[in-house]
């Protein structure tokens, strides 16, 4: 974007900062992004710690010497502020925004640092969880706090709402957008770019010459070499060891592999051979040592539990997680390529181009390429569209803008533009979020659609990686020829829509087709706080809430607290409510429970199995065994709930308040309700859904 307006200069800054676990408030940074921007703002959007990380990168060259003022001299450079967050956890903040939370906390700080920065903010929360959307609130009060002026009332967005975080977000960004054209006017004879007018493209790619190479990403280094030589993993658990923990960080850097994996059964998912790594920073290589399916064939559900070799030796606690990086299927990728006629292209290298003048904060602000499109050596399209880019995403409004740009079918732009229009948004969400239908499915749909090859960053996001809680704890981890063994609970989504459409998630279907020996990118994520109190008080009973797949990080905690008896610790029982739909087809670890070292008892909920038609939950449990529940309470015992996000935790909630309510002394309600929610504020009682 230029410096001037019709030849007038101007200082219209926008900076939007976002901390984003799943990657929904990166994509809500950037739909307020392309409102400042048609407003004729010079905007950046990244996230809150690279804006942090600029700081440092600013003082290890020594232009500054003072962190707090640099912030606040940065932040107050722009003309409009606006943070996005998410929370996670127990109310705390995406881990792409700690660093900045962090340092705005700093005692340091004057009370007027931020005067005259002009800001406001937007939440994206679960109203499941009892501490909704208290990142974004924190943020906001803070801020106010050294001095910064609120612009715009606070946005808040609940996923439980009936249209997800649309539901809030849209009325919220109309009203916004109108507040700002006030707040901040634009020159005499200047409008608002239009609607139906492209922004310019953030990135580009072209053809790269022959000279081009990208030495930081060599597939011919000594440090890829030397991982490409490690032994292969075990094929089995072989004499197990007890090693006692050491450090949490897995000592096996980055590779860029390219081994295949190994030819297999053709009657299922297309065969994934020949992929290739992409250079995951903080990631290390993992191999399948078995994917085995817990569910009959005949069951509905296809529930996996896949087991990992990773070399070296990694301390995993329960609530940890592993992260996933899937790649989509060969076939998948073939026929997009054939849809856009881009075969010419297809196996070429690319270079990327940084467009437009986006770097009036800071360069380091600008990276080279999008954020986490971590590339290989010489990527080409394909390896793009197959490693970097989701092709099967559910459109964003704005894509489907961007479709209706190239089709000269005007039956086509119309329909396009209807349902990128905010006003429509019944339309929009009855084509692409009610079916589930996919960026690829939306091109198929709409085949005059011919998109440029070097834009495909902006039409398709970027792959984000799937977290999943690690099912494995104590001895479990132990294996042989120094690897750790990881083993993750995994139900496969696969399922059918309102259009009898068969609908898989692109990680589930990657994880479910991937063979034995086959070989990914995988990411710890450490959660200190999943247990931390219980560590202190091993002696303490346990209450375990876990439906489903929510099993995985009770498993783990389960048998990381057996391991207490090789220390000579006494630990408490363990008491199980878990929930399924059938006994014979999905009650995961039926036979491990009996293994009395462990101290599990387990009072199963199975939803489809009453011959009268009554359905069962874990709540109904809980009611059920109220008077062990009491006791177990009385003696204060932890809980932990642990699932889908929604319904059931609130429904667990209450059946304990029902549970105390009934049965403690004075029988009121609000006295119940205060129990569990100090047992909340004190770590006693967790909720960790998803």
């Amino acid at each position: 974007m230029s410096e001037t307006i019709n030849g007038q200069p101007h200082d219209r800054y926008a900076l939007i900062l976002y901390g984003s676990e799943t990657g929904n408030s990166h994509d809500v940074a950037q739909r307020l992004g392309q409102i400042t921007e048609r407003l004729h703002f010079k905007t950046i959007v990244t996230e809150m710690d690279d804006f942090a990380e600029v700081v440092e990168k600013r003082m290890k060259s020594g232009e500054v010497k003072k962190i707090p003022t640099l912030k606040a001299d940065v932040l107050r450079k722009a003309s409009l502020l606006v943070l996005v967050t998410s929370t996670t956890g127990q109310g705390e903040f995406p881990k792409n925004s700690r660093r900045l939370w962090t340092s705005l906390l700093k005692k340091n700080l004057s009370p007027i640092c931020l005067e005259g920065l002009r800001f406001t903010t937007f939440g994206l929360g679960d109203s499941s969880y009892a501490k909704f959307n208290r990142a974004a609130r924190l943020l906001h009060v803070r801020l106010q706090g050294l001095g910064a002026k609120e612009l715009f009332p606070r946005g808040e967005a609940d996923d439980q709402h009936q249209d997800g975080f649309d539901g809030a977000y849209l009325p919220w960004a109309a009203e916004f957008q109108s507040h700002i054209q006030i707040a901040y006017p634009l020159p005499e004879g200047v409008d608002p770019i239009p609607p139906d007018v492209l922004l310019p493209f953030k990135w580009t790619h072209q053809i790269a010459g022959p000279e081009t190479s990208n030495p930081e990403v060599n597939d011919q280094s000594p440090l890829a070499k030397s991982l490409t030589q490690r032994p292969p993993p075990p094929e089995a658990d072989g004499d197990m060891k007890h090693h006692p923990p050491e450090d949490r960080t897995p000592d096996v850097p980055i590779a860029q592999l390219k081994e295949p994996f190994p030819p297999r059964d053709l009657t299922a998912d297309p065969i994934l051979e020949n992929l290739r790594l992409p250079p995951i920073p903080n990631s290390c290589i993992a191999f399948v040592q078995s994917n085995k399916r817990l569910t009959p064939k005949s069951h509905w559900q296809d529930v996996r539990e896949i087991t990992f070799f990773v070399p070296g030796t990694i301390h995993y606690n329960p609530g940890d997680t592993m992260t996933i990086f899937p790649q989509n299927f060969p076939e998948d990728v073939q026929a997009l390529i054939d849809l856009m006629d881009w075969n010419d292209v297809a196996d070429v290298p690319l270079k990327f181009r940084v467009e437009g003048c986006a770097a009036f904060f800071d360069k380091f602000l600008v990276p080279p390429v999008p954020k986490d499109c971590w590339m290989i050596p010489n990527s080409t399209l394909r390896d793009l569209l197959t490693l970097n880019l989701d092709i099967t995403a559910i459109p964003q409004r704005n894509v489907l803008d961007i479709l209706a740009h190239y089709t000269d079918d005007p039956t086509h732009k119309e329909r396009l533009l209807e349902f990128s229009n905010p006003a429509y948004t019944d339309e929009f969400f009855d084509y692409a979020t009610r079916p589930r239908r996919g960026i690829l499915e939306v091109l198929q749909d709409f085949r005059s659609v011919k998109l440029p090859f070097n834009i495909v960053t902006t039409v398709f996001p970027v792959i984000r990686g799937r977290q999943y809680s690690i099912a494995s704890g104590g001895i479990q981890k132990v294996c042989q020829r120094d690897y750790t063994k990881v083993q993750l609970l995994v139900a496969v989504v696969n399922y059918k829509t309102v259009l009898s459409k068969v609908r898989r998630g692109l990680c589930t279907r990657f994880l479910a087709a991937l063979p034995p020996n086959a070989n990914l990118m995988v990411r710890f994520g450490f959660e200190y706080k999943f247990y931390e109190h219980l560590e202190d008080k091993p002696e303490r009973p346990v209450i375990l809430v876990a439906p489903g797949t929510g099993l995985a990080p009770c498993r783990s905690l389960i048998w990381e607290r057996r391991e207490l008896a090789f220390k000579d610790i006494k630990f408490g029982r363990h008491y199980l409510f878990f929930g399924g739909r059938n006994q014979d087809a999905d009650y995961f670890y039926k036979d491990e429970w009996k293994n009395a070292n462990l101290q599990v008892d387990v009072f199963p909920a199975f939803s489809r199995d009453d011959p009268t038609g009554k359905k069962v939950y874990v709540q109904d449990k809980i009611r059920e065994e109220g008077d062990l529940v009491f006791r177990l309470l009385k003696v204060r015992a932890y809980v932990f709930v642990c699932g889908s996000s929604g319904s059931m935790p609130k429904a667990v909630r209450e059946a304990f308040i029902d549970v105390i309510e009934e049965r403690q002394g004075t029988g009121k309600r609000e006295d119940a309700e205060r129990i569990i929610a100090l047992m909340e504020k004190s770590g006693m009682y967790r909720q960790e859904t998803w």
